[in-house]
């Protein structure tokens, strides 16, 4: 009867912690999309062009600053776009 009890314990547990983890994973896809999209706004182009001059920005980014996330070069290139407009 114990062993049933620690096993139900841990069962709780492991689904508690997986829940934690899947909702952070969520919440950092979603702040990537809204970073990406605050970056399309601010070049005020076309979404294609948009979208090349992001991607070529995070290459030559995670080329000078490697091993940061995604969410740094996006953050990165909104302080770039911020700085030239000034």
């Amino acid at each position: 009867m114990e062993l049933v009890i620690i096993a139900g314990i841990i069962v709780v547990v492991f689904l508690l912690l997986r829940s934690l983890l899947l909702k952070k994973g969520g919440q950092k896809r979603s702040n990537i999309k809204q970073l990406y999209s605050e970056c399309q706004k601010k070049l005020r182009l076309p979404p294609d062009k948009a979208d090349t001059y992001i991607n070529e920005h995070i290459t030559r980014l995670k080329e000078k600053y490697p091993g940061q996330s995604e969410e740094w070069y996006l953050e990165k290139i909104l302080i770039d776009l911020e700085r030239d407009r000034r």
